[in-house]
């Protein structure tokens, strides 16, 4: 005789998986994941700044402009600010060189190629205007009449 089997019942299941803490966020959704270990954004030190690239765009551009604006009248303060650029711009651009920071390298490089344009720049006006002195387009004692200075400045401009 065959021994009685009985009827077979399925597994019990499985227990629920523990709940997550969410830490008062709402649950995830399906398909939707919280992000790993250490919540949402993750703290990167600060990258160092390069003052010196900064500074010597600016004394660049406004030695440039200066130039440019006053008809060459500014060649002296335009010529430090060209060479003051080019020494700042200089340093910023070694300092990423050397590692320091990865910022401006691209600012750095563009204020020392514009400081040296106005280095050119303020050394060509300079000669302009002595050159213009010299050979009596200008003649500072006499004052002239209002159609000679009319004249004198037509000369300058180049009209």
């Amino acid at each position: 005789m065959q021994p009685v089997q009985e009827p077979q019942q399925p597994p019990p299941p499985p227990p629920p998986p523990a709940p997550q803490q969410t830490y008062g966020y709402p649950p995830p959704q399906p398909g939707y994941g919280y992000p790993p270990q250490g919540g949402w954004a993750y703290y990167q030190p600060p990258v160092p700044g390069n003052g010196p690239a900064v500074t010597g765009f600016v004394f660049s551009v406004v030695g440039l402009s200066l130039l440019v604006l006053s008809f060459g009248l500014s060649t002296i303060v335009s010529l430090g600010c060209g060479i003051t650029g080019v020494l700042c711009s200089r340093a910023g651009k070694q300092k990423v060189d050397r590692g320091e920071t990865p910022k401006h390298r691209g600012l750095a490089r563009a204020g020392v190629i514009i400081g040296w344009v106005g280095i050119g720049l303020s050394i060509l006006a300079t000669i302009g205007w002595v050159l213009l002195i010299a050979l009596g387009g200008i003649d500072e004692g006499s004052g002239g009449s209002p159609g000679e200075v009319r004249s004198a400045v037509a000369l300058m401009v180049g009209r």
